[in-house]
């Protein structure tokens, strides 16, 4: 279970127990659990009965709320306004069915219950939505939104500045309306700051979304004054105020750009994810299908108006670095709802059977510990395998092998892949390149492949060194052409790196200089 769910140990229940869960507020004060019972509880501070359970004050044991208690809640939204050093929700809980539950801070009529009363029980939504089946809610600070199963769009809350993308800006909207002109399949993320009238005369968000038209997308994000799309094509569309370069197209120009226009970056390729927050200080940041990392925009007092690699290899680690550092998304855990069913897959089957002596016919004796495989399972992916288990080698019949040139986690890792096919068994660090060493001494070349992958995407500053020393080593050429690469497109990390940690100059210098030798530095 993860670290933030750990603080709130005392639940009483076992992870077993609970099929959803989230956890928000900028310290995760506040938690709500779904158990596999339907009943539905909370615990944490109730700012302003955020918690649902009928009251404002503080939730010190864990509490039922009533309202949602057998519904089969599936899974939560939670939008968050900061003012004044204080934080307000508003909650969205989605059923089964596809009903929708809301409750908490409701200035604007986010959510979607016809008033501007706050609700401290949670209300269905009905209206527009009463008949459909809701599969997504996603939250802005005073706005939000809704995708059907139908792949419809609706809208409702705070519209200033046109964050609703209605033609009338400033109109706001107390029940959900739909948004024909938008096409299927959206996953909305956060949305605009909230009601400051700075917004509504600035007018930097669209009203219609014409630029869209034809266009699937897969998923929206918003900043402050700007707005992000993800086409289900990998390509970025862009928005709204441009100051700072959060458009990402090359200028920093102060007027607000109204049609959405792709962000021309063909070195990026295809792009699997973006983020953005609301802080103005934080940048825009995507992950490419590469797992390739590019900010734009203001990064702690830096503008980048275009896109640039970083040697970040993941999106949580970018707003980590900004100030204030945040997570860009509430923590949530779903457990999957198919989980029964795959507990009896063979995927399932063979992780269960490996390293288990009472089944096993053969143990690999590393660092004085035994780890029990079958021998059937070994020969599938590897020739070396197969010689020594089918040929006529004089110790294929022993039930025991001793390996004495690798350590116990890296022969580990290797056999469990070898054993089950199940590919994500180590993390992207350094033990993948002794991983790599062993694959390729026996011959398993998927598994030399993955190797390679994970430690392209993990490449950082602080390891790209040591990976190049060691593919030089295995020989492991695209590797070690991919280290060159990552030197070469990160030069000016490099060199604030160095500036750090001389000792490494060296190692960097040598890098270089047997690139150039090859002719790979352009």
């Amino acid at each position: 279970m993860s670290k933030v769910l750990r603080k709130w140990a005392n639940f009483g229940y076992q992870k077993r127990e609970i099929r959803a869960v989230i956890v928000f507020g900028t310290n995760g004060e506040n938690v709500i659990i779904v158990l596999k019972n339907d009943d539905v509880l909370a615990f944490g501070k109730n700012r302003k009965g955020c918690l649902g359970v009928g009251f404002n004050d503080e939730v010190k044991v864990l509490t039922r709320i009533e309202d949602l208690c057998g519904q089969r809640i599936e899974g939560f939204e939670c939008g968050v306004v900061a003012f004044e050093g204080e934080e307000d929700f508003c909650i969205f809980a989605i059923s089964a069915t596809g009903t929708v539950f809301s409750w908490g801070d409701n200035l604007f009529g986010q959510l979607g219950l016809g008033t501007t009363e706050d609700p401290h029980v949670p209300k269905k939504i009905s209206g527009s939505l009463e008949h459909k089946k809701v599969v997504q809610v996603a939250c802005g600070g005073n706005h939000t939104l809704a995708l059907t199963s139908e792949g419809k769009v609706y809208a409702f809350g705070q519209n200033s500045g046109g964050q609703l993308g209605f033609e009338t800006s400033g109109e706001h909207q107390l029940f959900p309306r739909k948004r024909s002109y938008v096409q299927e399949r959206f996953v909305l993320g956060v949305s605009s700051r909230n009601g400051s009238s700075s917004t509504s005369e600035k007018k930097c968000t669209p009203r219609k979304l014409l630029g869209l038209e034809g266009v699937v997308i897969s998923q929206i994000v918003c900043g402050p004054y700007y707005t992000l799309a993800l086409s289900d094509s990998g390509k970025i569309y862009s928005w709204g105020e441009n100051d700072k370069g959060q458009l990402g197209n090359g200028t920093t120009k102060e007027e607000c750009v109204m049609t959405p226009t792709i962000i021309s970056a063909k070195k990026m390729g295809r792009v699997r994810k973006i983020a953005a927050t609301l802080y103005e200080s934080h940048p825009c940041a995507v992950i490419t299908e590469n797992h390739q990392v590019y900010i734009w925009g203001n990064f702690n007092g830096l503008i980048y108006n275009k896109p640039i690699l970083t040697p970040y290899s993941s999106l949580d680690e970018v707003f980590a670095d900004a100030f204030p550092p945040v997570t860009y998304q509430h923590f949530q855990l779903k457990i999957d709802k198919d989980e029964c069913k795959r507990k009896g897959s063979v995927n399932e089957r063979l992780r269960k059977a490996f390293d288990n002596p009472e089944t096993a016919d053969i143990a690999f004796i590393v660092e004085g510990k035994k780890i029990h495989v079958h021998k059937t399972m070994l020969t599938f992916g590897s020739d070396v395998f197969k010689k020594l288990f089918l040929g006529d080698w004089k110790d294929s019949s022993h039930k025991e092998q001793i390996i004495e040139d690798h350590s116990y986690d890296t022969f580990y890792a290797f056999l469990k892949y070898s054993s089950t096919q199940i590919k994500s068994i180590f993390r992207p660090n350094l033990i993948a390149l002794e991983v790599y060493a062993v694959a390729d001494y026996y011959q398993v070349t998927d598994l030399m492949d993955k190797c390679v992958k994970i430690l392209k995407s993990g490449l950082t500053v602080q390891n790209a060194a040591a990976v190049y020393e060691k593919a030089n080593l295995l020989g492991a050429k695209n590797l070690r052409k991919s280290c060159i690469e990552f030197f070469q497109k990160n030069l000016v990390y490099v060199v604030n790196n160095l500036e750090f940690d001389e000792s490494k100059i060296g190692i960097f210098l040598e890098v270089f200089r047997q690139a150039a030798e090859e002719n790979l530095m352009e």
